[in-house]
């Protein structure tokens, strides 16, 4: 890339290009898969890490939240925009409700976008608001059962989100899931996970089950991986990692249905390895 980054984001646009924005304080950098090079493209309007980037249906994307400087402090903030790749430039978009970072954003299948949990000034938040496209604004909806940040959230195949893990108000990670409706702007408790995970990597497998594999449980980076069945609310356990556990990785679901792990934290972090769904 053009510079060093940390706690960006990486977004694959309708074009093909990846654009990845974020921590460096300058410029957002494009890949072009078919050269294999990186060439600048334009800056946000506010520089921040551990925010979310979201491909909209127009192809623009919208970034929210996440930390920003201010001369030697760092705060979360509410602020949002949208990447135009047509012109390559930034626009100002309504600001969220709430300041926030580290939360979890999904579009849904109406075209909009629901944002919810996170953290701001070092307590979990339960708020979620959804993000209309068509008007640039915000708007509240149910908030979750509990507040939780640096968990994982995923859309399900009959377009309700299930939120799992992450680490809770009473400050401790938690096993617990939740799935929320669109249709009610409701969330509903589920069955917990088999392990408390914060930074977990999760996937929706072709198969339309969950799944969701290491993270840390406040202690030590896990291994174990569990398999979500939204048609029964249930989790099972499935094969675990092979070497090392890993906490602020990636998992991302390749064409041929396999999945792969990279990177993560401490002994990790240049390791990578495959998760074959019909095997475990």
């Amino acid at each position: 890339m053009t510079s060093g980054r940390e706690w960006h984001t990486a977004t694959l646009l309708h074009s093909g290009r990846v654009l990845v924005a974020g921590d460096d304080g300058g410029p957002s950098d494009l890949n072009d898969p078919l050269s294999g090079g990186w060439h600048r493209t334009g800056a946000m309007h506010v520089d921040r890490v551990r925010h979310t980037a979201t491909l909209l249906p127009s192809g623009r994307v919208l970034v929210a939240g996440g930390i920003t400087s201010h001369g030697f402090s760092f705060s979360a903030t509410r602020i949002a925009e949208l990447y135009q790749p047509n012109t390559g430039s930034w626009v100002r978009t309504g600001s969220m409700a709430l300041p926030r970072d580290d939360f979890q954003a999904v579009l849904l299948p109406t075209g909009k976008v629901l944002v919810a949990g996170g953290s701001y000034q070092g307590q979990a938040q339960s708020a979620a608001e959804l993000y209309d496209p068509a008007t640039g604004t915000w708007s509240p909806t149910g908030s979750m059962t509990e507040g939780r940040w640096g968990f994982v959230a995923i859309l399900l195949p009959d377009g309700r989100v299930l939120a799992a893990g992450g680490r809770g108000s009473d400050g401790s990670v938690t096993s617990t899931a939740e799935v929320y409706d669109p249709a009610t702007g409701v969330w509903t408790p589920t069955a917990s996970m088999s392990d408390r995970r914060q930074w977990a990597g999760a996937v929706l497998l072709p198969d339309g089950l969950v799944l969701v594999a290491g993270g840390t449980d406040g202690g030590s980076d896990l291994i174990s991986a569990d398999l979500y069945d939204p048609s029964t609310g249930t989790w099972s356990s499935t094969g675990s990692m092979t070497t090392y556990g890993r906490s602020s990785y990636t998992l991302t679901l390749l064409p041929d249905g396999d999945v792969l792990a990279a990177g993560g934290v401490n002994q990790a972090y240049d390791t990578a390895e495959l998760y074959i769904p019909p095997s475990g």
